[in-house]
């Protein structure tokens, strides 16, 4: 009678080991649900983002200020993310994923929590800062989790990264379908941006709990810094795969000190000859797409409203309906799309697609509502299944997991840039100009199929973890 046999364990001696070993099975569990509750950060990020953006004239009209001034203190979020993706990668060296994870919501909830009950403007933007920093920390941990799930060298794991964008559009949504119930129950106009951003914090906490349970620390992170006994139960728990540690002492781990000291190398490598192009391709593409939605995604009931007839439940309608139909099945066009087309050409046509768009909404906007309607539509429709979340996508490609949470990080701090652009340029543009605003803001996606056609790199199935072991190598010089 034949025995069967289990196959031989994995031994593991160092870093590399355990990459190669995540890159040659996926984890037993990568259902949308997890990718989405990996990804549960980027919801926060977009519900409160919508919710801002629906609030910014009722903040103006209760503390007094104008509305450009009140943009100005919503986008302090931005540049505390900003801040935080710079800081996120030392966060995540020092505490691990799992602890990470925590700070990042955990700073995130407090702010939305304070927010929704301040007394006056200076508070919401030390809440708002506060929000901002777990946000940035929260970014390059998400897609990075994911990546780790799937392993960079399938391309379905660019296909699960970019769900990110699917998941943004699911989560503005529900802001407008919050905030409907919240009108239609009677609770005054200029009260509904708070009630919408404390239910944001309840939605924060129950993400924090879902992470926990079902994402857990990275198996990538315990090898890097020595725990290699505890980078075996990973890979036994969430990739059923059995490993154990070499005889011979492990070599190239990193201790939690030095795995944090080397922040500054990481960036400097960044900007190599092996990686400029990379990192030049992602920022630029993650930026010109943060200012075009930022400007129209995000005060999307602004622009309805000045379009569309109906008042505040037909502008809240409106928006729920265009990011439902075209945001949503934009972003899950765009994941199912990008093994066929790939990250460069797929933002780059989505750009141009947007930037057309654009310059019609210019040109036809006060002719038919409905044509507004639908022009605004296929903005939000191209701009999702294109570049809207590639920048993050060939960000997380790019590099190789000893510096993937820094280029990631890096990318979405720029990307912020963009995003302030929008937030506060916008409303004064429209403010101004109306609906030949949408003239000028066709100049920014136009620039980012420029850049799309100038620089050459794909980032979809590229063996990037290949090259971890040589970036540690330069990295402890």
């Amino acid at each position: 009678m034949s025995q069967i046999t289990s196959p031989a364990p994995y031994s593991i001696s160092r870093p590399q080991d355990v990459i190669d070993i995540v890159n040659k099975n996926s984890a037993v569990n990568t259902s949308v649900a997890v990718i989405f509750i990996a990804l549960g950060g980027i919801l926060i990020d977009a519900y409160q983002a919508a919710m801002v953006g629906f609030g910014n004239k009722y903040i103006a009209a209760q503390f007094g200020i104008s509305p450009g001034l009140a943009a100005t203190v919503n986008a302090s979020v931005l540049v505390a993310a900003l801040i935080g993706g710079l800081l996120a990668n030392r966060i995540i060296n020092r505490f691990g994923q799992k602890r990470a994870f925590i700070i990042g919501m955990g700073l995130c909830t407090l702010g939305a929590a304070a927010v929704a009950i301040a007394p006056d403007i200076w508070w919401v933007l030390v809440c708002r800062v506060i929000m901002g920093f777990g946000l940035g920390i929260d970014f390059p941990l998400a897609t990075n989790a994911v990546a780790e799930l799937r392993g960079s060298t399938s391309k379905k794991t660019g296909s699960s990264v970019n769900l990110w964008q699917m998941a943004w559009y699911v989560s503005t949504t529900v802001v407008y379908l919050v905030l409907l119930p919240l009108l239609l129950s009677g609770i005054a106009e200029e009260q509904l941006w708070r009630y919408g951003i404390f239910i944001g914090a309840i939605f924060a906490v129950v993400i924090m709990i879902l992470r926990y349970f079902f994402i857990g620390e990275s198996a990538m992170w315990a090898a890097r810094v020595g725990r290699y006994e505890e980078a075996c139960a990973i890979l036994a728990k969430r990739y059923g795969v059995h490993a154990r540690v070499a005889a011979q002492p492990p070599l190239q781990s990193l201790s939690v000190e030095k795995a944090e000291n080397k922040l500054r190398g990481g960036y400097g490598i960044l900007f190599n000859s092996r990686y400029r192009k990379r990192t030049l391709l992602g920022c630029i593409v993650a930026t010109m797409q943060a200012w075009q939605y930022n400007a129209v995604g995000v005060y999307l009931p602004l622009t309805l409203a000045g379009i569309l007839s109906g008042g505040l439940t037909g502008a809240l309608a409106g928006s729920a309906v265009v990011n439902a139909l075209c945001g949503i099945t934009g972003g899950l066009a765009g994941s199912l799309l990008l093994q066929r087309l790939g990250t460069r050409l797929q933002s780059m046509y989505g750009f141009a697609l947007v930037t057309i768009a654009l310059l019609a909404l210019g040109t036809l906007a006060t002719t038919s509502p409905w044509l507004s309607l639908t022009l605004l539509g296929a903005i939000i429709f191209f701009h999702s299944a294109g570049p809207g979340g590639l920048g993050m996508t060939i960000a997380t490609l790019s590099y190789p997991p000893a510096i993937r949470p820094t280029g990631v990080g890096f990318a979405r701090a720029i990307m912020r840039t963009g995003a302030i652009a929008g937030l506060i340029f916008w409303p004064m543009l429209w403010g101004a100009l109306k609906t030949e605003a949408f003239y000028w803001l066709a100049a920014v996606p136009f620039l980012g199929f420029l850049t799309c056609l100038l620089i050459k790199w794909e980032a979809l199935g590229a063996n990037v973890d290949a090259e971890d072991a040589e970036v540690l190598a330069e990295l402890e010089k």
